[in-house]
């Protein structure tokens, strides 16, 4: 049984979140009420992992509270982070629609809570609620657009443009705006970063210095710090907002 890591939210606050969430935004209070209750919370502390690539997988999962990452690992040993997945998001709901097996690991970035709905209810919630089902559609079919560029970027794009886009892309879900520019809200650790981008830690600490030392960014106990966003976006072909 997991000990208490974070507060745990009040019925109401659940539903406020939950019908943030692209998949249940119809529902009325009744249903969003009739959700939260065939539904359960777990928490997970930071660094802890959910589930393995290859479990079982029973569970569909909501991101009440905190950050996870989806990633995969070699043989050797190399972690390879697929996404980022932050409050609102759903995820593992392709072990519940397709094969049975975790298609990646997941792990808490930070202190979580996680809304957990069981198999059997997601699927009848599916049946009843078609327009949530198309909804679901496009979750997945966002999931494949973020793999496929994922795999371009790492066989196209220099370390300095794949690690530019990567840094815009969570400056736009995890930015906080500062006098002296954006502080990506995310602490993150150079292992982590090359993860992310499918790097070494050490080709990452080289080029976040060379960042450093041009005044572009600054890193502060873990977390990131961009001092000229528009210079980001040149770099990485994208705008942060």
């Amino acid at each position: 049984m997991y000990a208490l890591r974070v507060p745990l939210l009040t019925r109401d606050e659940k539903r406020r979140l939950i019908a943030n969430v692209a998949l249940f935004s119809s529902l009325s209070d009744k249903d969003l009420d009739a959700l939260i209750s065939v539904a359960r919370t777990t928490q997970l502390a930071a660094r802890e992992q959910l589930f393995h690539k290859g479990d079982e997988g029973t569970q569909v999962y909501v991101v009440i509270r905190g950050t996870l990452k989806a990633l995969t690992t070699s043989e050797e040993g190399d972690d390879v982070v697929f996404s980022i997945l932050a409050e609102g998001e759903v995820f593992g709901e392709i072990a519940l629609l397709g094969r049975p097996q975790r298609t990646a690991t997941v792990s808490a970035i930070t202190p979580c809570e996680l809304l957990v709905i069981d198999r059997r209810e997601f699927l009848a919630f599916l049946r009843s609620h078609p327009e949530a089902a198309i909804e679901l559609l496009s979750v997945l079919a966002d999931r494949l657009k973020h793999v496929s560029e994922l795999v371009e970027d790492t066989l196209f794009l220099n370390l300095p443009v794949r690690l530019a886009k990567k840094l815009v892309h969570l400056a736009r879900i995890h930015g906080e705006p500062l006098a002296a520019g954006l502080r990506i809200d995310l602490k993150l650790s150079q292992e982590e970063w090359g993860d992310l981008v499918g790097a070494t830690r050490e080709s990452i600490n080289k080029q976040l210095r060379a960042w450093t030392e041009t005044g572009l960014i600054t890193l502060e106990q873990g977390y990131v710090v961009i001092h000229r966003p528009r210079e980001f976006e040149r770099l990485a072909g994208c705008v942060i907002v």
